[in-house]
């Protein structure tokens, strides 16, 4: 024969069946929000095809991210560009830490030259030599 529940244990019960309900539900959707801005990255990067020239924008949106330690002490690191197959396109040598050079207008920023019949192609950047890797899918 089942116990019959009575007053705070009853309410302690339905309390506790309530707070999961909601509880739960939330943890997933705050889980599967966390995921950042980019399909690919942290959100320390973002990149840009250029409007006026057929070259790729890598900016760091991220300050902190931008440091010689993220690299290791390392004076440069590779910007890769990359298709959906990962193949690269377009690679080239910049300075670490990235500065501005578009007179202070914008966040510190690399330009990629890459062939125009392919820059359709790009997918993703990354700058190889920074740990953990910084990356971001075309924006």
């Amino acid at each position: 024969m089942p116990l019959r529940m009575e007053g705070p244990a009853r309410t302690r019960l339905v309390a506790l069946v309530v707070l999961l309900a909601v509880a739960v539900p939330l943890g997933v959707v705050a889980a599967a929000g966390s995921g950042g801005d980019d399909d690919t990255g942290n959100g320390e990067l973002r990149v840009e095809r250029s409007t006026q020239l057929p070259e790729m924008l890598i900016y760091i949106t991220d300050e902190s991210a931008n440091t010689p330690e993220r690299a290791d002490g390392r004076t440069t690191v590779t910007v890769e560009c990359v298709d959906a197959e990962g193949r690269v396109i377009a690679s080239q040598e910049d300075p670490w830490p990235m500065t501005e050079t578009d007179g202070n207008t914008l966040s510190p920023h690399a330009h990629v030259p890459v062939d125009q019949a392919r820059i359709g192609d790009v997918e993703s950047c990354r700058l190889v030599g920074t740990k953990p890797l910084l990356e971001a899918d075309v924006s």
